[in-house]
């Protein structure tokens, strides 16, 4: 019994559950195990994310009329990247390691962490630090892009109003390099490195790409800002 047990774990890991021998394709063990494929499938994507997540079965998914022989079942996808409110998981069903219907499960997920939130009102271009944020504990689905650390270098594309959650969506980056700025434009070889003053012809922040006009020249190079001031041109 234990070494079943032990088997039928692993099987859940990889999504992918065998049907003891002998049981119809129809009988509730059947579903369940199939129940059980679609959810070991959830937690296995969802364990890349931050946090923590929670499954439950939206309604019970229905087999089809299977062949005789050993019936096994492999997820294979989401019907969502994230995977929170109504979603379902695409499963194989196989008989004798043969693909014979493809079925969907249908779960409600729901994510458990902590999200940042908006101490006070916030106003268009503030530059953002922690002491203007506040980490509060969530659980339900979060809206698209909610952020639970604040990347560096970043501003707020509008206003943010108190307690309102903060997503990818309402940032951009703080500004390094104006157009019109002087920009120290740095390019390196194996054994070379090159340094020159140019003229910024677009805005941009940390990592951002930006044009630049050397001077005496009308060519214009693209590189990637390094700090106020700089850029750095690529290989």
């Amino acid at each position: 019994m234990r070494v079943l047990s032990l088997l039928l774990t692993a099987a859940l890991a990889w999504g992918q559950v065998p049907v003891p021998a002998g049981a119809p394709a129809t009988a509730p063990a059947s579903v369940e195990t199939l129940v059980d494929a679609a959810l070991a499938f959830a937690k296995k994507t969802a364990a890349a994310s931050g946090g923590s997540y929670r499954f439950q079965l939206v309604q019970p998914p229905r087999l089809p009329l299977l062949p005789a022989g050993r019936l096994t079942f492999e997820a294979s996808h989401l019907s969502k990247r994230d995977p929170v409110g109504r979603f379902f998981v695409v499963v194989a069903v196989k008989v004798d390691e043969q693909r014979v219907a493809m079925v969907r499960v249908d779960l409600d997920g729901s994510w458990v962490g902590q999200v940042l939130r908006a101490k006070q009102d916030l106003a268009r271009k503030t530059e953002l630090g922690m002491d203007q944020l506040e980490a509060t504990p969530f659980d339900g689905v979060p809206p698209e892009g909610a952020l639970s650390e604040l990347p560096p270098g970043q501003r707020l594309r509008g206003p943010l109003a108190e307690g309102k959650i903060l997503t990818r969506s309402d940032l951009e980056p703080i500004p390094l390099v104006q157009s019109g700025d002087k920009v120290r434009l740095t390019a390196t070889s194996d054994v070379l490195t090159i340094s020159m003053d140019t003229l910024a012809r677009s805005r941009g922040g940390l990592g951002d790409h930006v044009r630049l006009e050397a001077p005496g020249s009308r060519r214009v190079v693209v590189a990637v800002v390094t700090g106020p001031g700089e850029a750095r041109l690529e290989n």
